[in-house]
């Protein structure tokens, strides 16, 4: 393991203290909600820029990834039939211009571009620690409850993994959301199109479309808010068309079709592991890989009726993402930053903390000997080094999940 690995898996294991120290022992009081923002700001950029620093990777895969979407874009060739990027980004057309940007800038400042592209998503988690504040602040009128707010999302080590480490960009979706949450009350219009804005960055903020709709009261608000809600990614993807010539049902057909991680998190796991251990085994999988997608929408939507419809806004959309991980079929490791902040405004702390707990194990794991440094394999080979270890780790954060579901059904209101 290289110096510069252990020194960011030691912040980590450092940010977690901090963070549960926060939790249950922070008595600081804010004088006032400027010094509030003030201190958030600090400390997020903080925790973030260490490892931006001190850990000159990224996940290898995805920051190939990124290098290679941002050359094509440069280059005005289309990303979605390129022979050399085929399942490299499967989004609609938003991040890929801050790919081509730092791109761009990396050759001309010679600087590393994987420190270049993380700056977008850990400006998102920034952002997102003082929209927490504002949100907890303008719902209780309390500064001290909103200023902890923010500064757990800050420390968060969830999410510091997935945008300071990682490289994801899953921060700026989570703060389109929250920006449509925010303005809600005040322009329905305008929430449209963060969550637009959202869904063109990547396709998950789908998920709190039915919930933001239904919050709305009036039918006329309700109209304008999905038509701005869908004609962004519409728009999006028709000035990406035009502007690379590219087939507009190719971008649509990769967006819909992605399928990514089935049989590495939850129930699916033991149906991937049993096609491993008994080959004539796979009939169930192979159906769960093909059809999967089906049983989850289907039962989020079931519980989207019977309990989500329910619930507040913000608790409703934290029961329905917890929901997705206890059922999900497919699953990637930065989707584990969703819940965070909805656990947050909501004030679910205890559930927040034993998932932090299992997640931080979990991701430790998987970034210091795998994602960012493949050294798992001197220890098993691969893939059986996937199978009896990587994934088993994840499955405590999914245990987390399924007891905290149970948890949230029960809240009617």
């Amino acid at each position: 393991m290289t110096l510069p690995l252990i020194f960011s898996a030691l912040w980590a294991l450092i940010l977690l203290g901090a963070y549960l120290w926060l939790a249950y022992a922070f008595r600081f009081q804010a004088t006032s909600a400027l010094q509030a923002i003030l201190i958030i700001v600090a400390a997020a950029l903080l925790v973030r820029l260490v490892p931006e620093i001190a850990l000159p990777v990224g996940a290898g895969y995805d920051i190939e990834s990124y290098q290679m979407v941002g050359s094509l874009v440069l280059n005005r060739q289309d990303v979605y039939t390129s022979d050399v990027a085929i399942g490299r980004h499967p989004y609609l057309p938003l991040q890929m211009y801050w790919m081509g940007f730092s791109k761009w800038l990396a050759v001309t400042t010679h600087l590393p571009f994987v420190e270049i592209v993380k700056l977008a998503p850990i400006a998102a988690d920034v952002a997102i620690s003082v929209l927490l504040f504002m949100m907890l602040h303008r719902a209780s009128g309390s500064l001290q409850p909103a200023f902890l707010g923010g500064l757990l999302y800050a420390f968060n080590p969830v999410s510091i993994f997935v945008s300071a480490y990682h490289g994801q960009f899953d921060a700026i979706p989570l703060l389109c959301i929250l920006l449509a949450l925010w303005i809600l009350p005040r322009s329905s219009l305008a929430a449209g199109g963060w969550l637009g804005l959202g869904i063109l960055d990547k396709s998950w903020p789908v998920l709190v479309l039915p919930s933001i709709f239904y919050a709305i009261k009036s039918w006329s608000r309700r109209f304008w808010f999905l038509v701005v809600a869908v004609l962004i990614p519409l728009l999006g993807v028709a000035a990406y068309s035009l502007l690379l010539e590219a087939p507009w049902g190719a971008i649509i057909r990769t967006a819909l079709s992605y399928n990514h991680g089935v049989g590495i998190w939850g129930y699916t796991y033991f149906f991937r592991l049993m096609s491993v251990l008994r080959p004539g085994f796979d009939a169930p999988f192979s159906w769960l890989v093909n059809n999967g997608k089906y049983v989850t929408l289907g039962a989020l939507g079931l519980i989207w009726v019977l309990r989500v419809s329910k619930q507040s806004l913000e608790g409703g959309i934290l029961t329905l993402l917890v929901a997705f991980f206890a059922l999900t079929h497919a699953f990637s490791i930065q989707y584990l930053v969703w819940i965070v902040p909805f656990a947050i405004l909501s004030q679910d702390r205890v559930w927040l903390t034993r998932y932090t707990l299992a997640a931080f194990a979990y991701m430790f794991l998987a970034y210091t000997t795998l994602i960012l440094d493949m050294r798992i394999t001197t220890l098993l080979p691969w893939p059986q080094a996937d199978y009896f270890i990587i994934i088993p780790a994840g499955l405590p954060a999914w245990f987390v999940a399924v007891g905290w579901l149970y948890k949230r059904l029960q809240i009617r209101g």
